[in-house]
């Protein structure tokens, strides 16, 4: 009785950790994979689009914003504004701002001075994670009311987590082998 109760334990361990390892994989994924530069609705994404404002002269500033959520928890608003040709898709080479909203829900005044000078204004963001001040000969400035979340503060926290999870996965990953070599062992002494 004691073998196959040992024998469960271990199959237990093993399940744990191998799950514990496929959460750290996500985490550490979600945390160094690159953002997305175009925001596009899918099963757990929904986008809302912002109206196109042209330049008179060939170029338009558009925008977006995706609201997402998984189940019945609300996940992350994220804005994105581009800059490109009139008739262009939006894309990643076009993609002049963007940032998680973090429960502010203004979205961004999109104003041209002259057919080369951009002014994109908003209230408050959570966090930028993308501003690019020229594309194209335009100029873009920015006028953005409060940050909660400085860029500097947000790749500290990104570093910290990378590293936590990869010395959780190096450890978790140890007990998967050793659990796995305990098993093994333990089903050869029951068959010779």
């Amino acid at each position: 009785m004691g073998l196959a109760l040992r024998k469960t334990a271990l199959y237990l361990l093993l399940t744990a950790s191998v799950a514990g390892v496929a959460l750290t994989l996500i985490v550490l994924y979600t945390n160094v994979s690159p953002l997305d530069a175009l925001g596009e609705a899918s099963d757990s994404c929904v986008v809302g689009d912002f109206s196109p404002v042209p330049n008179g002269s060939g170029l338009v500033a558009t925008g977006h914003v995706t609201s997402c959520g998984w189940f019945i928890v609300r996940g992350d608003d994220t804005t994105y504004v581009y800059v490109h040709k009139e008739g262009a898709n939006d894309g990643r080479g076009s993609l002049v701002f963007r940032y998680f909203n973090l429960g502010h829900l203004d979205d961004p005044e999109m104003t041209w001075s002259d057919k080369s000078n951009l002014h994109i204004s908003v209230h408050a963001v959570g966090e930028v994670t993308k501003q690019v001040a020229t594309i194209d000969g335009v100029k873009i400035l920015y006028s953005i009311g409060t940050t909660d979340v400085p860029a500097e503060e947000l790749d500290r926290v990104r570093r910290r987590i990378a590293l936590v999870s990869a010395v959780l996965l190096v450890f978790l990953t140890a007990i998967c082998v050793i659990t796995a070599k305990s098993i093994r062992k333990l089903s050869s002494r029951n068959h010779p």
